[in-house]
């Protein structure tokens, strides 16, 4: 994967699951307050973990619908609670039900 601490520079890796509780939601108007630069798209979501970080580039996914998101960025929720809130894009892939 591309790491941003490396200077984006490829850094070769193999897939590694980790396990964490979190919850996939549709992206609104509210979230391109916080948006850096860019747009999203009908495949865009956000997700919400409970303190878990994840890595801009880095992939999660969602054994409930079998989509596999790729992390665009951390949107800001404030210094008071540990939630993080992240932008993801699913590239269109669907989940067999």
């Amino acid at each position: 994967m591309y790491s941003p601490k490396n200077g984006g520079q490829w850094v070769p890796g193999g897939e590694e699951r980790v396990p964490f509780r979190g919850v996939v939601l549709p992206v609104n108007d509210k979230d391109l307050v916080y948006m850096d630069a860019g747009s999203y798209t009908q495949y865009s979501r956000k997700i919400y973990t409970n303190g878990h970080a994840l890595e801009a580039g880095g992939r999660v996914y969602d054994p409930q619908d079998g989509i596999t998101y790729t992390v665009k960025q951390e949107l800001v929720y404030g210094p008071i609670h540990p939630i993080k809130r992240y932008l993801v894009d699913s590239r269109g892939e669907a989940g067999e039900k």
